[in-house]
């Protein structure tokens, strides 16, 4: 018994090293292998954002393909999401910007749910925090739609942690996919929203109200809705 949970850990422990070294490698190819690398290279040696600023303009293809990467990425390593919806706004548009993160958002959702559902409990909780995970499981029981809704629009609720709590439901894939994509549609046109009005306050205020809006209803109505007080 012993010898199987060491055997077991150092095949997680394997895994964990694997997936560390594919993210280091993929960071390493974009810095040395594209020309993404070679302008954050020149932006480093100097910090005028002028030139990184044209080069995106000239080459703007090649920004939600960037953006996707890092909204997947975001399951496995603590990036800012809700800077990169920001940032998607500033760039792309409000249209191109919230497309962009919503397919990307989709992916790493779909990520974070298969991993639970192929790996189980002992791979999330070297993943995730495991009381935060639990504890948001508790809420989650019954993953009746309201709640599957409202779960999506709390963005203090990680995004990553619900992915992860929902595989170990018995919600189908289907319901999964449109409750997700259904349920992002707010915060994600919000904090888009505001990265392309960054310039006009009056539009910033407007955007700003709506996600905060979108958050306390959905605070609410996941109050009303969970078995688990909030």
């Amino acid at each position: 018994m012993e010898r199987s949970r060491v055997v077991q850990e150092r095949r997680w422990h394997r895994l964990r090293q694997g997936i560390a070294l594919a993210l280091c490698a993929a960071i390493v190819l974009v810095v040395v292998a594209t020309p993404l690398g070679t302008q954050l290279l020149k932006l480093v040696q100097d910090p005028n954002p002028e030139p990184f600023e044209q080069w995106l303009s000239a080459h703007a293809s090649w920004v939600p393909l960037l953006l996707i990467v890092c909204m997947i990425m975001h399951t496995l390593v603590p990036l800012p999401a809700e800077l990169l919806a920001i940032a998607a706004g500033m760039m792309l548009g409000p249209a191109r910007g919230f497309l962009t993160i919503w397919v990307g958002a989709m992916l790493g959702a779909y990520l974070g749910f298969f991993l639970t559902r192929s790996f189980g409990y002992d791979l999330m909780r070297r993943l995730a925090n495991r009381k935060r995970l639990q504890r948001l499981q508790g809420w989650m029981n019954r993953t009746d739609i309201p709640l599957l809704l409202a779960v999506r629009l709390v963005p203090v609720i990680s995004f990553n942690l619900v992915n992860f709590a929902l595989g170990f439901t018995t919600v189908s894939w289907w319901r999964f996919t449109w409750t997700t994509a259904v349920g992002i549609i707010p915060v994600t046109a919000a904090t888009v929203g505001m990265g392309a009005h960054l310039h006009n306050w009056r539009m910033l205020l407007v955007f700003t109200a709506s996600a905060l809006g979108v958050m306390v209803g959905g605070y609410y109505l996941l109050r009303r809705r969970s078995e688990v007080p909030l």
